[in-house]
């Protein structure tokens, strides 16, 4: 591993970076800038353009993004449980900077704890009986019209004025506990060890090349074994600024997805009577303070301890979900999601869309699901890298693509059942028969509360959720701006005035697309970013063959027998890449 002053050496003698940092910022700068003008602007016919060309990426390329994200499982799979999973992210004797949960609770915090709580009911229950026939492709025809029927029928029999228990009132049968579990295996499938390993073959790339190799932790130094030295140039510019634009948009979107949370929690406890923008502007302003103040302390402080923090509170409402609904089919549930899930994952995976119908549903779900994961993975990969030094191949893919797989099945077989479980057997339908289009994401687990414990304990739970949200949207926030620092410093770490200024403009964007655009500025945003996704597969791709490629050249040299004569021939490779770019 080299130095910071021997890379800022390195630099200053090849001569070719000179200048690098200020033409990369003011260059994204003004790029994002004249995009949201462009989207803000132009408004309907804009974000028109964003929503034709994203729908025709999942409808013409979705076997693509299939095949991108299928081929990053398999690349981190191999490497986990071959000899060069013994390599070390670092020096031989280098250990772990964080602890294994404080780790895993900065993966969340900085990569899907957001998303993973804004889904965390509604999308079970979407794939289990949206429009009460089942809008998921994998449950069977004879499956949909069972939950069909038992919805109709439950219907009727409230309309009649009877409850749950009494003589008359419908009981689901086998083929709805099936569907049940269909929408919560559909649900982890998204959320689970494929869309994991986008993010860690990015992060895998850049650690391996930056704390083993002693390049700069930036995304072009991943592209070193297959273009060398013309990483300095021109297309290492290019990647890092689709970098930048995706971190930027990807953490706007976020901040535009929080907003409408925070405003369902604050209404649910009665503090707001509807959206507005002050509302808004506030809390932009306020988690991009806490986001900016909490960069400037760096990664071991303010995002370690509030991710540490909120797993802490996360738990506590997984537990509140166990006591307040039926634990026993809560875990039932997760149990047997558990085992469809292993089973199905890599059928689910190849699964592709034939039928126009199917394409729809494809498109709207797995596709776009598949690239958010994209759009995000330079930003979350980089953030992955920085917190995973000193830790071994194995331990990285591991840790970064199975253990959050289980996370999020018990997150949101336990969430998501708890919603499923009151729409089968409660009384209370107003928030789980609605369309698919209709779905309250942001205020659904807000009402859940109410439905499971009204009075006091639904307001605490309320009030935990509501910090739950604030606090992983600032440390998205929070890494974004970390992360977009080391874009724009080549690796380097910024600045406290860096951090400043990218975490002013991360808020500063957010404000100006949800203010002069609105929510239109922001599907419209969304759209522009997962359709952005597609040049940076490219990318993605050249990783893992420049990652393959130098771990099979080195691997012999790196799990060296003799531990004495290992740490040697490391040096002897580590040296080589500094000749290499002298």
């Amino acid at each position: 591993m080299l130095a910071e002053k021997q890379i800022d050496a390195l630099i200053a003698q090849r001569g070719v970076l000179k200048g690098l940092n200020s033409t990369l910022g003011i260059t994204a700068i003004v790029m994002v800038l004249v995009f949201i003008l462009y989207t803000v602007l132009l408004g309907e016919v804009a974000s028109q353009q964003f929503l034709g060309l994203k729908s025709w990426i999942e409808e013409t390329l979705g076997w693509y993004y299939i095949l991108v994200m299928l081929m990053a499982f398999l690349v981190c799979a191999t490497l986990m449980v071959s000899k060069v999973g013994r390599i070390r992210l670092g020096r031989d004797d280098e250990r772990p900077e964080f602890s294994n949960f404080a780790w895993f609770s900065m993966l969340f915090g900085c990569g899907t704890g957001a998303g993973m709580l804004f889904f965390s009911m509604s999308e079970p229950m979407i794939h289990f009986a949206s429009g009460w026939s089942g809008g998921n492709p994998f449950m069977s025809a004879e499956v949909k019209a069972a939950v069909a029927s038992f919805f109709e029928a439950k219907q009727a029999a409230l309309a009649a004025g009877l409850q749950p228990g009494d003589k008359g009132f419908p009981v689901p049968n086998d083929l709805v506990a099936e569907a049940a579990v269909g929408g919560l295996t559909l649900t982890v499938f998204h959320w689970g060890a494929v869309a994991w390993a986008m993010y860690a073959i990015v992060g895998l790339s850049l650690a391996y090349f930056s704390f083993r190799k002693g390049l700069p932790l930036s995304i072009r130094s991943a592209l070193y074994p297959l273009i060398g030295n013309r990483i300095y140039g021109p297309i290492g510019n290019a990647v890092d600024i689709l970098a930048v634009f995706g971190t930027i948009f990807g953490i706007a979107t976020t901040l535009g997805l929080g907003v409408e949370q925070i405003s369902a929690g604050l209404i649910s406890l009665n503090i707001l009577d509807e959206k507005s923008t002050t509302v808004t502007v506030m809390s932009i302003v306020f988690i991009t303070l806490i986001a900016t103040l909490s960069a400037t302390s760096g990664v071991a402080k303010g995002i370690n301890m509030l991710s540490q923090f909120n797993s802490y509170i996360c738990i506590a409402i997984i537990s509140y979900f166990l006591f307040a609904s039926s634990g026993n089919y809560l875990i039932a549930s997760t149990l047997t999601t558990l085992g469809d899930y292993t089973s199905e994952v890599f059928s689910m995976t190849l699964w592709t869309a034939r039928s126009s119908e199917e394409q729809t549903w494809q498109g709207g779900w797995t596709i776009f699901y598949w690239g958010w994961w994209i759009a995000w993975s330079a930003f979350v990969g980089m953030f992955i890298a920085r917190i995973s030094r000193g830790r071994t191949i194995r331990e990285f893919v591991m840790g970064v693509v199975f253990i959050p797989t289980i996370v999020s099945l018990i997150w949101f077989s336990i969430i998501g059942s708890a919603g499923i479980y009151e729409s089968v057997y409660g009384a209370d339908m107003s928030i789980y028969n609605t369309s698919v289009n209709n779905w309250d994401y942001a205020g659904t687990l807000f009402t859940a509360f109410e439905v499971l414990t009204p009075g006091v304990a639904a307001t605490v739970a309320k009030i935990c959720a509501l910090v739950v949200v604030v606090v992983f949207f600032v440390t998205a926030a929070d890494s974004g701006t970390l992360v977009l620092g080391r874009l724009l410093s080549f690796g380097r770490r910024p600045p406290i005035q860096q951090r400043i200024i990218w975490g002013s403009v991360l808020g500063a964007v957010t404000l100006m697309i949800l203010l002069m655009g609105g929510s239109q500025a922001l599907k419209a945003l969304q759209a522009a970013s997962i359709a952005g996704a597609l040049p940076f597969t490219v990318v993605i791709i050249a990783m893992m063959f420049g990652l393959v490629k130098s771990l099979r050249k080195d691997s012999e040299s790196f799990v060296a027998e003799d531990e004495s004569e290992e740490i040697e021939e490391v040096k002897e490779i580590i040296d080589r890449e500094v000749a290499d770019l002298s």
